[in-house]
């Protein structure tokens, strides 16, 4: 299983870095796990990538699954609209 641990931040300073974990993890070909309880601040860059995940994890078949995710990072979906494309509203839960 390839891990994301998410760190404080997820600004666009971390993108770059949060971009290149992600397409590790596609490369991976395994289920993905994030870890975002550490999140305090959530960008929408970042989660454009974790979009983009999850239709990349969508297409190839392959779990994601959220482990903890802050409220930070759950709001800032909310704020979006994205808490359900991103199954934040069903942490622990998997989804393909």
């Amino acid at each position: 299983m390839a891990i994301i641990e998410c760190p404080p931040e997820l600004d666009i300073a971390t993108a770059s870095a949060l971009h290149r974990q992600l397409l590790c993890a596609l490369q991976a070909q395994e289920p993905v796990e994030i870890d975002g309880h550490a999140v305090r601040k959530v960008h929408t860059a970042a989660l454009q990538l974790f979009l983009s995940l999850s239709v990349e994890t969508h297409l190839q078949k392959l779990p994601i699954r959220w482990r903890n995710p802050s409220p930070a990072l759950i709001e800032g979906a909310r704020l979006l609209g994205l808490t359900d494309s991103l199954r934040l509203d069903e942490p622990g839960e998997e989804s393909a």
